[in-house]
């Protein structure tokens, strides 16, 4: 999974990618081909996903104006929904731009620089959501025709449903 994201960011115009491994890094490291990340180890990954977070900023330091945080369990998001945030975050400079389907906020979502130390504050095993809750005023949202910005995957039969959907939706347009 974490390959198949890996490309989606490869095949859109970010620049630098960060992966930050925890747990299993042993195991992904053998699984995953990694063709010029920064790959980074976080140590004390048990203290939760926000843990990640602040290790992959602190990496990333003053040299990014902003940094989309992805997840690696979101397989189906498309390089083009990733351009668009980018995009959208150039012509604004918002603080936060959030992808939405149908009015449905999802991820990856793009966080400029002056969001960095609200991030770097969380605790626990959560994301940089409270961020963007406590900020409203700062969020640009941007209406993509990509569902996969609202799935992510969790377990195997996640996926096979995923997959279903998906197959449904090829046979529906041909």
């Amino acid at each position: 999974m974490l390959q198949r994201v890996l490309e989606t960011f490869r095949r859109s115009h970010v620049g630098r990618i960060v992966v930050v491994l925890g747990a299993n890094e042993d195991e992904v490291r053998k699984l995953v081909k990694f063709a010029g990340e920064l790959v980074i180890v976080n140590p004390r990954f048990a203290e939760g996903m926000s843990s990640s977070l602040r290790i992959g900023l602190k990496r990333v330091g003053r040299e990014a104006d902003a940094v989309i945080i992805a997840l690696g369990d979101q397989p189906f998001v498309l390089p083009g929904t990733i351009d668009k945030l980018v995009e959208a975050y150039e012509n604004s400079r918002a603080r936060i731009v959030i992808p939405t389907y149908h009015g449905r906020r999802g991820n990856p979502v793009l966080f400029d620089k002056n969001a960095f130390s609200r991030i770097a504050r969380i605790r626990g095993d959560v994301g940089a959501k409270s961020v963007v809750l406590k900020n409203a005023a700062d969020v640009l949202e941007v209406e993509v025709t990509d569902r996969g910005i609202l799935v992510d995957i969790d377990t195997s039969s996640d996926l096979r449903s995923e997959l279903q959907v998906k197959r449904k939706r090829i046979r529906a347009r041909a």
